[in-house]
């Protein structure tokens, strides 16, 4: 019996699952923690209120299984809401989305998880750079 490859690359988990939860939670902690108002919170990232909207009442993204299993993404959305109360362009935050990018294609879940999308076994991809 031959396996069957979908080509799921890292990249494409990380762009379909984990940043559209990561900005869902950087939408939360700046509303909820932070109390900023939705025109706000969308003027600062570059997204339309409506979206802001969607990402706070769970209707878009935020997977919260997800960020049970990667705690991490928390810990990212609270230093980029953190720069972005202390008032850093997007240029000057969006460097961690690299960095969470990097840490979390690193991470042991993610590997798993990317294996059981991909339908691989013994791919070591997501820790190559």
């Amino acid at each position: 019996m031959t396996t069957v490859c979908n080509m799921k690359t890292p990249c494409e988990l990380v762009v379909g699952k984990f940043l559209p939860s990561l900005r869902a939670s950087v939408v939360k902690e700046l509303s909820n923690g932070h109390g900023m108002k939705q025109s706000e919170i969308a003027r600062k990232l570059g997204i339309t209120q409506a979206s802001v909207s969607q990402y706070l009442s769970a209707t878009r993204a935020g997977d919260d299984k997800l960020t049970e299993r990667f705690p991490k993404i928390l810990i990212y959305a609270k230093e980029i809401s953190g720069r972005i109360m202390a008032g850093e362009s997007r240029n000057q935050w969006h460097s961690i989305l690299c960095d969470a990018c990097r840490d979390i294609r690193e991470d042991d879940e993610f590997c798993k998880m990317h294996n059981v999308v991909a339908n691989l076994k013994g791919c070591n991809i997501c820790r190559q750079h």
